[in-house]
């Protein structure tokens, strides 16, 4: 019987919110809505003095909520990520709270941590996949397992040959799937 120390899942939740939190903040336009350790500092003007005057209409763009709003492609990104970290903490919960249980079967214990080590490598699968193919200059990119393979979609107005090759290659290699079990999409797939 495979056992899961309770503190190796709670430290794989940790790592996960981390993640998503570090995917959510680094995402094309998220950054710049988040001012992480702005400090009175950064208000001084040239000469050293704090300006305490209120910011101008021209110092203020983007700072408005009513300017948050993303491209529509780029919202799609970051709102399937957010919906999918929100999934598969349930997903995550339950399972916990199987394996917790006195009540369950030991049959159904070990089966609910065989699920929870194959969520645990498709979500590393996913984050690998995804941030490889950010390096190669996507905004955005998510990996999405199917049983007789993958769809990739990327943010990207159109793909030349190679860059589809070489984000099938990506995932390919990462999956251990063939490059004709996976498919690429840009434009959410238009």
């Amino acid at each position: 019987m495979v056992k899961v120390p309770k503190l190796a899942a709670y430290l794989v939740l940790v790592v996960l919110v981390i993640a998503a939190v570090y995917m959510v903040y680094t995402a094309e336009g998220i950054g710049d809505l988040l001012p992480l350790g702005r400090g009175r500092a950064e208000l001084a003007e040239p000469g050293g003095e704090i300006n305490d005057q209120p910011p101008t209409d021209e110092e203020t763009s983007g700072n408005d909520p009513a300017d948050w709003e993303l491209d529509n492609k780029s919202q799609f990104f970051v709102e399937y990520r957010l919906e999918r970290e929100r999934v598969r903490s349930r997903e995550i919960d339950m399972l916990q709270q199987l394996i917790n249980n006195p009540n369950v079967t030991s049959e159904s214990k070990m089966e609910a941590e065989k699920k929870l080590l194959k969520l645990q490598e498709l979500m590393e699968l996913e984050l690998l996949v995804e941030n490889a193919i950010r390096a190669q200059n996507f905004d955005h990119a998510i990996l999405i397992m199917q049983e007789d393979g993958a769809l990739v979609i990327v943010n990207a107005p159109d793909l030349s040959s190679q860059q589809i090759l070489l984000i099938a290659e990506i995932a390919a290699q990462s999956t251990g799937l063939r490059n004709s079990q996976i498919k690429i999409s840009n434009q959410l797939g238009k």
